[in-house]
């Protein structure tokens, strides 16, 4: 009988309950873990895309701390994250790099209301604004033009403060070291991915 139970009881893995991760819990004055979690994507697939460890969070928080509450200050205006941590498959879902730094909470997308994405980013490099990359993303369709920031920052390690232009139009992709006016990029191809 004792057999028995011992055998029972060897095939038992104990559970573990993850450390809960709270997507109201405030990262910056002006940035919750929310803003940086939300995805159309996400919901549409049913994607659980929150920090599973906290070291994503604390990445999170020196992203929204030293790079997004200085651009805040700086600009005057409100600056919108239209894509920050990434799960795993969302970030396979959405055409993200494998060597992403939205998987490890490092790296954001945003607009700033109000402000052009080229003189935002102008801004952020005048102003010293520490950071890893800063990319200017342009993507052309059809009659339409959508641009956005890529900002990421290095918590741990040193930030290369790399400038980058990178300018989209169907499968051709332009990238350019530097801050370049989309006007200026010629449409050829390259290779990067953030």
């Amino acid at each position: 009988m004792m057999g028995k139970a011992l055998r029972a009881h060897s095939y038992t893995l104990p559970q573990r309950t993850p450390a809960l991760i709270d997507e109201r819990m405030k990262l910056s004055p002006h940035f919750s873990l929310r803003e940086f979690t939300k995805s159309q994507t996400a919901e549409k697939f049913q994607l659980y895309n929150i920090p599973r460890e906290e070291a994503e969070v604390a990445n999170l928080r020196a992203l929204a701390t030293s790079v997004l509450e200085p651009v805040r200050a700086l600009l005057g205006k409100y600056v919108i994250v239209t894509s920050g941590f990434r799960c795993s498959t969302l970030n396979r879902l959405v055409g993200g790099a494998v060597t992403s730094q939205h998987l490890l909470g490092e790296a954001a997308d945003i607009v700033v209301r109000g402000v052009p994405c080229f003189e935002a980013a102008a801004a952020i490099v005048a102003a010293g604004t520490e950071f890893d990359q800063l990319i200017y993303e342009v993507r052309l369709r059809d009659d339409s033009r959508t641009e956005w920031l890529h900002v990421s920052h290095k918590r741990l390690g040193g930030n290369r403060r790399e400038v980058l232009t990178i300018t989209r139009a169907g499968t051709n992709r332009t990238v350019r070291s530097g801050l370049h006016s989309a006007e200026d990029v010629e449409i050829a191809g390259g290779e990067h991915a953030a």
